[in-house]
């Protein structure tokens, strides 16, 4: 074992597909695999994500999970709480008082409260929910950031790198590159007249575009594919299939789906959302302001007028981008940063 220390992850269980918690599960089986004794840890028992397939060791607290729901709501412990969270740790995972404990950012201003002898690192997937539920009044006590119990902090890209390390100076900030599996996302110059994008953020940007892109009549051989409710090799396969992904990345840390459509070929038009600047590119790709609806139409428009005129110019687009994903975001560079990132934080930990 690289350390007998143990690193729990906590994560929640989610009904549709989240990077957010497929990247958790990414990070504790590359820890694993580097000799580390990572577990997530999930609320109820026998539960997992089914809609990617990752084996990685999984332990379970509803206790922990209760004390984050009243911790977040800010409720008061009565008597009968105090009888259900004793009854809940009789059934729950037991975490040694060495352990560490990692925590998404989506847990509010006072998780650092929640087990506070256990130290934990922050793993903030999305920087523009690091201050979701805190006071707009001045505080005196310490935030999560702040406590002394917290190590670090992991982000995944520089734009979320530079928000955090601004914002908190002591606290130090780590970068991992998320990784893209060639397995499900890899390139395929085998293109429909397709059109894919994601509805579940955005709603109101997503209808605007489909359907002025409808009123303005366009060539009814493009099929549009709304992508929800499906598994990772669902996802994959549908991208690979589409010529065109529409980005509806809203202040994302990073902004997953469109890296993934990148990979599998398609050319990406609308918005970074902040995060995806850094892999968003005009040789590849449409960038869209945000929020900036004609434009994002416009675009549409422009790119399938271009590719009813020579589709090789727009497949062979979709190629770069794909190159450039597979070469930056591989599973080995999140592998290998994973695991100089954990170093570093258990080294200051000894110093």
């Amino acid at each position: 074992m690289n350390t007998l220390r143990k690193i729990y992850f906590i994560c929640p269980n989610n009904k549709f597909a989240a990077g957010g918690v497929k990247h958790i599960y990414h990070q504790v089986a590359m820890l694993k695999a580097q000799g580390y004794y990572a577990v997530v840890l999930h609320k109820k028992h026998r539960k997992k994500e089914n809609w990617f397939n990752l084996d990685v060791p999984i332990a379970y607290s509803p206790y922990l999970f209760k004390q984050i729901k009243y911790n977040y709501r800010k409720q008061k412990i009565t008597v009968f709480k105090r009888i259900l969270l004793f009854l809940l740790k009789k059934v729950s995972y037991n975490l040694e008082p060495e352990s560490i404990l990692v925590i998404p950012e989506i847990y509010g201003p006072d998780i650092h409260h929640v087990e506070p002898e256990i130290e934990k690192v922050i793993f903030n997937q999305n920087c523009y929910y690091t201050f979701d539920h805190f006071p707009l009044e001045r505080q005196s006590e310490t935030n999560p950031y702040q406590s002394q119990k917290t190590l670090a902090t992991i982000v995944a890209s520089d734009n979320a790198k530079n928000y955090l390390e601004y914002t908190f100076p002591n606290l130090p900030v780590y970068k991992i590159r998320l990784g893209v599996d060639p397995d499900l996302f890899s390139y395929s110059g085998h293109k429909k007249k397709q059109i894919c994008y994601m509805p579940r953020k955005l709603k109101e940007d997503v209808a605007q575009v489909i359907n002025i892109l409808r009123i303005h009549g366009v060539d009814r051989s493009w099929k549009f594919v709304s992508i929800e409710n499906k598994s990772e090799t669902e996802v994959g396969l549908i991208m690979k299939e589409s010529m065109l992904f529409l980005s509806f990345n809203h202040r994302e840390g990073f902004g997953l789906p469109p890296m993934e459509a990148m990979a599998a070929g398609c050319y990406v038009i609308g918005y970074p959302g902040q995060g995806g600047e850094e892999y968003f590119n005009n040789s590849y790709s449409s960038p869209i302001k945000d929020g900036n609806i004609l434009d994002f139409v416009k675009e549409i428009e422009r790119i399938i007028h271009l590719y009813e005129i020579d589709p090789k110019d727009i497949i062979n687009k979709g190629k770069m981008a794909s190159d450039f994903i597979h070469n930056k975001y591989s599973l080995e560079n999140e592998k290998e940063d994973v695991g100089n990132v954990w170093k570093k934080i258990l080294a200051e930990k000894k110093s």
